[in-house]
Formats: structure tokens, C-alpha cells, sequence
């Protein structure tokens, strides 16, 4: 396997002094028009400082939005299933060497009652989440889905069960596209290999290749609907952004079809000493990440997890 994140590239075009504003206004007249930008592009958004021509970044990102999405938002619920893991990710609570973490898997009955006061509360979509073990198989993974698809409650049902779990083989993968399943997250976590491995010193997921792949094997099993995602805060963000457009770009460039979703999870207020605090990414530079990301891939859905304060997201759901 190649690894296709070009990280001297990008480590150049990070380093290009900033923009112009007529460079600036020639990349989002070229967004504003539906159009994915190139890595080149997207750096130059990215080297803006200069507040007023943020603002025009803001407010491209805004008519970009409601152009393709309307004020149409899209809600769904985190269910736990399973936190059983065998990784030793540094800075995950579940990783294998934390002996203090409870370690749960809901039976089928727990399951069903979870769905249940979810489909109450008026839920119509899920992601559910694993832990990486071999308790976790894909038939383990599809079976749960079923039982979610299953359960009703009145009129009321889950129509969607997206997944965000451990990448699997293409088999694994046809049995999720078997039971229905709607779009599969991989968050790569970071693109920048040196900190993917520090951060993942054991387990399945130490292997860069193998995880940056997981939807490439999801398309060649016919799961044309994945999601990508880094965690902000491992290293330098715009580093990570700008790794999260070349990934875009090589499954358009393979398949035909980019990712159906970005999510960008911020590690906020971290005491863990695997995290560097340099890397911390402030709410002003979290504004300006989603809304580059937006025109950088216009037609890609946005994901903004609810860790995030109420004010802010007030703020960020107009990109």
C-alpha cells in the first residue's frame, strides 16, 4: 500500500507566505461555484489572518452552506454498544492498558432498550460505536444492526444506523452493506504519520496504511456511503485539514465519489501528558477550520459532536 497523504507537500504549502487577497477571492469564487479546491487552495484559505478578509472566508462559507443544505440540519445519537478494546491509543479513556475503565458490552435486551428510550426521545438516526476486539466481528457488528433496525416502538423507528468502528476487511464490509447500514466513519485521527505513531504505540490500529485504507476497502465491497475525521488537538490543524482533502481527493480520484462526511473532534482542556499543548485549537481557529473545510469540499456533509458548547455550535452551525 502507498501512502497517498503527500506530507512534504503539505508541510511546503504551510510554509508559503500568506496569501494575497486577490489569490484569496480567486479560490472562493471557485467554491462559491460547487467546485472542490486543490490542497494549493485550500493552504492559501488557510494563511489568512488578516481579519477582514476572514470575514469574507466567513461569509462564503455561509451562502456556500445554505446554497447546498438550506437550513436543513441533520441530528443524530451516539449509542455505546461496546468498549472492550485492544489499541493503546494514548489519548482514549478505552485504550487497553487503562485497568480502571469498567468494561461493557450490551446484551441484545440492553440493546433494544437503549434503542427504545432513544426512538422515544424522538431519534430517527444513530452512529454506534465499538471498542477494536475480536468480540466486535463484523458479523457481531451487522447482527446489531439488525436488532436496531428491528426495534420499534409505535410509529417510531430508527431509519439510519451509521457506524464508527474499527475498519474492517471488504467481506466485513459487504456484510455491513448486506443489513443496510448507512454511512461508515473511520477518523483516521491524524494524517501526520510521526504523531499517528506515538499516539498508536500497539494494537491493530498502529498500522497507519491499514487504517488509512478502511474506506477504500468499504468502496471496493460496494459502501460508497463513508465518513473521514481527524482529532484536532494531536498535532497542527491545518496540517490535519489539509490531510483530510488529499484523503478526499484520492477516493474521488479512485471511486468517483468523495466522502459523504468531515468530522473534526477537538481535544479541549486535556491534562494527559501525550498531548502537546501547542497543538490546542482555540475556538477562533476552530471557526476558521470548519469554515475552510466547508468551501473546501462543498459538497461533503459537516459533523459538529455536542462536546462542543451550545454557544459555539450556535455560532458554527451556519457553516
Amino acid at each position: 500500500l502507498v501512502d497517498f497523504i503527500p506530507a512534504q507537500h503539505i508541510d511546503e504549502l504551510l510554509r508559503r507566505p500568506a496569501a494575497s487577497p486577490s489569490e484569496v477571492r480567486e479560490v472562493l469564487a471557485k467554491s462559491t461555484s460547487l467546485k472542490r479546491l486543490h490542497l494549493d487552495e485550500m493552504a492559501a484559505l488557510l494563511s489568512v489572518t488578516e481579519p477582514s478578509l476572514l470575514d469574507e472566508i466567513f461569509q462564503a462559507a455561509r451562502d456556500l452552506k445554505k446554497r447546498v443544505y438550506g437550513n436543513r440540519i441533520v441530528l443524530f445519537a451516539p449509542l455505546y454498544i461496546g468498549n472492550k478494546c485492544t489499541n493503546a491509543c494514548k489519548y482514549c479513556g478505552f485504550r487497553c492498558d487503562n485497568r480502571q475503565v469498567v468494561r461493557r458490552t450490551l446484551s441484545e435486551d440492553e440493546l433494544r432498550a437503549e434503542v427504545l428510550a432513544l426512538i422515544g426521545k424522538g431519534h430517527k438516526r444513530l452512529v454506534i460505536d465499538y471498542g477494536e476486539h475480536p468480540d466486535y466481528d463484523a458479523d457481531v457488528i451487522a447482527h446489531a444492526v439488525q436488532v436496531i433496525y428491528a426495534t420499534k416502538a409505535g410509529h417510531g423507528e430508527i431509519r439510519r444506523v451509521n457506524i464508527n468502528c474499527a475498519p474492517l476487511d471488504v467481506a466485513g464490509y459487504r456484510k455491513m452493506k448486506a443489513v443496510g447500514i448507512g454511512t461508515y466513519q473511520i477518523f483516521q485521527e491524524t494524517y501526520h504519520r510521526p504523531t499517528y505513531s506515538f499516539m498508536h504505540p500497539s494494537g491493530n490500529k498502529a498500522d497507519f496504511l491499514w487504517r488509512l485504507y478502511g474506506q477504500d476497502r468499504a468502496m471496493e465491497a460496494g459502501c460508497d456511503d463513508v465518513g473521514l475525521g481527524a482529532l484536532f488537538g494531536l498535532y497542527n490543524w491545518r496540517f490535519e485539514a489539509l490531510g483530510l482533502l488529499a484523503h478526499a481527493i484520492h477516493l474521488e480520484e479512485r471511486y468517483g465519489v468523495g466522502p459523504h462526511t468531515f468530522s473534526f473532534p477537538r481535544i479541549k482542556d486535556a491534562s494527559n501528558r501525550a498531548i502537546d499543548a501547542r497543538y490546542a485549537v482555540s475556538d477562533a481557529d476552530f471557526k476558521r477550520l470548519i469554515a475552510i473545510l466547508r468551501l473546501a469540499v462543498p459538497y461533503t456533509g459537516m459533523i459538529l459532536t455536542a462536546r462542543e458548547p451550545a454557544e459555539l455550535r450556535r455560532a458554527l452551525i451556519d457553516f
